[in-house]
């Protein structure tokens, strides 16, 4: 009984206190605290990640996000103006060839095709822990808000391919990160 009743005389203070005259809807905002966590995270963002026995070493202020289901890892990329969208997938063997990804990249950002020796000839050659990779930077004038750069790293039973959607600032501030994360691929 004595429970009920300090029950009873609490929502009557909180009825009390909540309601007044005005009819207007009152909210509050009150900071959120993150108590360490987001330095947590900044710290974990330099350290080596590991994935289905893939490493790298995980730029700083990149930003672990979900993708889809044929992705193998995602993330938010930031910079100055925006953030791009990094999407590293392993397909079995050379999956479709230089030719045919590079040109479904194209039209993605509605950029005619090419043929397989101008591939070769825009494309820049990389080292990473895991052998040669290729990256191709496409930039279309017409639309400065989409531009893709990506990296092909065949491995002999498996390709990765590592792309960032940015727009054309995105693209000039992050290439030369880009080039370093792909550079820090292993296994």
């Amino acid at each position: 009984m004595m429970i009920l009743q300090k029950n009873t005389f609490f929502l009557a203070i909180i009825f009390l206190v909540g309601c007044d005259n005005s009819r207007h809807i009152q909210y509050y905002r009150t900071p959120k605290k993150d108590f360490g966590i987001i330095q947590a995270q900044l710290n974990e963002d330099s350290k080596q990640q590991v994935i289905s026995n893939l490493s790298w070493d995980l730029p700083k202020g990149w930003i672990p996000s979900k993708g889809h289901s044929m992705r193998l890892a995602s993330f938010d990329v930031p910079f100055s103006t925006g953030v791009g969208d990094l999407s590293i997938v392993s397909l079995s063997g050379i999956s479709g060839g230089l030719l045919a990804n590079v040109n479904r990249w194209r039209s993605q950002i509605n950029l005619n095709p090419i043929s397989e020796n101008q591939i070769l000839e825009v494309s820049k050659v990389g080292e990473s822990k895991m052998g040669a990779f290729r990256i191709f930077k496409m930039v279309n004038n017409l639309n400065k808000e989409k531009a893709i750069i990506a990296a092909v790293l065949p491995t002999g039973s498996k390709t990765f391919f590592i792309k960032l959607t940015v727009s054309q600032q995105g693209l000039r501030e992050l290439e030369s990160v880009f080039e370093k994360f792909c550079s820090s691929i292993g296994s």
